[in-house]
Order: structure tokens, then C-alpha cells, then sequence
């Protein structure tokens, strides 16, 4: 029952990301104090966010969410 209500609050959270992820790279472009670094930087910054977004969504299908959520409530109610 919980998996969906943490599944819809990860997916606001990559939305977010993806949302910023973007803005970012508008703004690198547009207001670039050297535009000839945009070879340099725009690459490293959509490698590295690509990989930083690829790792969290595999290490978050690795978390058992309804083993967790259960022993928090078991453990919570004395």
C-alpha cells in the first residue's frame, strides 16, 4: 500500500531534477562568461548529472520500501 504514495514522491522528485536539470543548461548557455567553455563544461555537467540521476533511480528500486515501512511501524508502536 505504501509503494505507490513512494513511488508518486519519487517520481515529484526526478521531476524536479529533470526540471532543474534543464534550467541549468539554459542558463550555462545563455549567460556563458566565455561561451567557448561551453564545450567543456556543458558535456561534463550532462555526463555527470545523467549518471548522478541513472545511480539514484538503480540504488532506489534496490530498497525493499514495504520491509522498511513495516519494521518502522512495528518498531514505532510499543
Amino acid at each position: 500500500m505504501i509503494t505507490p504514495i513512494t513511488l508518486a514522491l519519487y517520481f515529484l522528485l526526478v521531476l524536479g531534477y529533470v526540471l532543474t536539470y534543464f534550467f541549468i543548461i539554459y542558463h550555462l548557455m545563455k549567460y556563458s562568461l566565455h561561451p567557448s567553455l561551453n564545450n567543456l563544461i556543458l558535456p561534463v555537467f550532462v555526463i555527470g548529472s545523467v549518471i548522478i540521476l541513472f545511480t539514484n533511480i538503480v540504488l532506489f528500486s534496490y530498497v525493499d520500501w514495504n520491509g522498511l515501512f513495516s519494521s518502522l511501524v512495528s518498531t514505532s508502536s510499543y
